[in-house]
């Protein structure tokens, strides 16, 4: 019997090598790295360790591979306090990595990342009960099979549908946000897949292409763009000192789920993903930035 949950997450967790230097450096020159740290992150891994952070129960499904990198994940996993009986440990894989490049007083960050195909989820390892016993499902895509699997169970299930997206991982992407309530893109991606298009003009693009019940653009400091029942509003940022931007958008999405499950009206959810997301970029690294949910509620004045 599989225990009951309020969300369930497929998709990625990765270790960042995070080197803060006192300048992004230019082509064939040497910069002095000011600092390393190790940190824990991935797209769905941490917005589930937010979920948790703020008294959610989470199940993540994953994969890590069997090295020193996925000992430490699977440790972070578990400090994070997220259920982890469906991570699969494969033999023989890297676990997802990324380095890191912070310009120190920018916060802004360069990201250089490795996936190993060997880390993709099979469908076929998947088990519809530990999907449906669930008041949400987050996914990033990067799953391909398997994350449209699990999204038709949890749609069968009448079980809500959260999207991180920011890359177009193959043919299958574009029928998986068919099969999503809440689809939520990266800047980037939408620029991808729609072109040169404004916010308002692509939020409404994103949701008459997709049939989304929720369609929505996250775009940095600027904060985020939704539309709801075809009615398009802004959500602002909030103004923050800023020293890591890295995670920034993976509390969101924790944030924001947080929100659909405490049946917020959207307006709400996305004025409270917006200063979760803010706190987060306070602190340097994906996990150890995520705030605390007092912290989050006096920030977006609820």
């Amino acid at each position: 019997m599989i225990g009951t949950v309020d969300i369930v997450g497929l998709g990625l967790n990765a270790m960042d090598t995070i080197c803060v230097l006192e300048r992004f450096p230019k082509h064939n020159t040497k910069v002095k790295i000011r600092e390393v740290r190790t940190e824990a992150g991935g797209q769905v891994a941490s917005a589930l360790a937010t979920c948790a952070r703020f008294g959610l129960t989470t199940r993540y499904i994953g994969s890590v591979g069997d090295d020193e990198r996925g000992q430490t994940q699977l440790a972070s996993l578990h400090a994070a306090g997220l259920h982890t009986d469906w991570v699969r440990v494969v033999n023989g894989a890297v676990t997802q990595f990324a380095v890191i490049l912070l310009e120190d007083g920018v916060g802004e960050r360069t990201v250089l990342w490795h996936h190993d195909p060997l880390l993709n989820y099979p469908a076929a390892d998947l088990v519809r009960e530990s999907i449906t016993s669930s008041r949400m499902l987050h996914l990033d895509g990067c799953d391909n099979a398997a994350a449209l699997k699990a999204a038709r169970w949890a749609r069968e299930a009448g079980v809500p549908v959260l999207i991180d997206i920011d890359e177009l991982y193959d043919e299958s992407t574009e029928e998986l946000l068919r099969h999503v309530d809440y689809l939520i893109a990266a800047e980037d991606f939408v620029g991808k897949i729609l072109g040169d298009v404004q916010p308002e003009d692509a939020v409404r693009m994103l949701a008459d292409r997709y049939g989304n019940r929720v369609a929505g653009i996250t775009l940095g400091e600027r904060g985020a763009i939704f539309l709801e029942g075809g009615r398009v509003f802004w959500s602002e940022g909030f103004q923050v000192n800023v020293a890591d931007t890295t995670g920034a958008g993976d509390v969101f999405h924790g944030a924001f789920a947080y929100g659909v499950l405490r049946q917020w009206p959207l307006e709400i959810i996305a004025r409270f993903a917006n200063a979760a997301a803010g706190l987060k970029c306070t602190r340097i690294g994906a996990r150890r930035g995520i705030p605390e949910l007092g912290d989050v509620l006096r920030l977006a004045g609820l």
